[in-house]
């Protein structure tokens, strides 16, 4: 019995040093951010878990630790998890009655940006974008005020190809910024994502659970 105990506890230890165990990869997720999280890894085929953590509204994913590299590869590559986009007042917190024009002028300023960069997350082949706004001020005795400009982040998945589609992005961000009336004056930059490096042999991923199952089974 001693000599059996002995076994289950060296193949136990044996096991979590190998990375049998289960740790956390990402938590305070939204539920959101963990759903796209764990379907990105269950893709790849890693086998993520995740949990709502205790007294929280948070969610948190798990993986096997032989798998944490692969699946922050995975993650980096598709940009995830996403951070939520900030609501105006998180960023400029209104703490008086009236708000200084500066203030103001701000705050519509990054609701555009903000806008724009969620409509250009929803177009295939984007992992993230960003977009900076220049919107010059208004001379009231002035009939025709100058243009804003914009400036366009694109970081895209490996051949995605969205060069191609410079113009339709051109003309989003166009026509979601007041004041921009020119396409002319909206510069697009692209930049791609390293593709994920190729997955373990099936082989090797499935060791450490395999040699879980025994220490069960023992």
């Amino acid at each position: 019995m001693r000599t059996s105990a002995h076994r289950a506890w060296v193949l136990a230890a044996a096991c979590i040093a190998a990375g049998c165990s289960r740790g956390p990869l990402y938590s305070d997720l939204t539920e959101t951010q963990a759903n796209e999280v764990q379907a990105a890894l269950l893709s790849a085929g890693i086998d993520a878990r995740k949990g709502a953590m205790a007294k929280t509204k948070a969610w948190s994913v798990e993986v096997y630790r032989a798998d944490l590299p692969h699946a922050m590869a995975v993650l980096s590559a598709q940009g995830l998890p996403r951070q939520p986009l900030r609501t105006l007042g998180e960023v400029f917190p209104k703490e008086g009655l009236v708000s200084s024009p500066l203030e103001e002028r701000a705050r519509y300023v990054f609701a555009l940006a903000q806008e724009v960069e969620q409509t250009l997350l929803t177009l295939d082949g984007v992992v993230d974008a960003r977009v900076h706004i220049a919107m010059p001020e208004r001379n009231v005795f002035d009939d025709k005020s100058p243009s804003a400009s914009a400036s366009v982040v694109i970081i895209e998945q490996p051949n995605a190809s969205l060069e191609a589609r410079e113009t339709d992005i051109k003309a989003i961000v166009t026509d979601g910024i007041e004041g921009l009336n020119d396409i002319n004056r909206v510069t697009v930059k692209f930049f791609t994502r390293q593709p994920t490096p190729n997955a373990p042999p099936p082989a090797a991923r499935g060791e450490h659970k395999n040699r879980q199952s025994d220490v069960h089974g023992l």
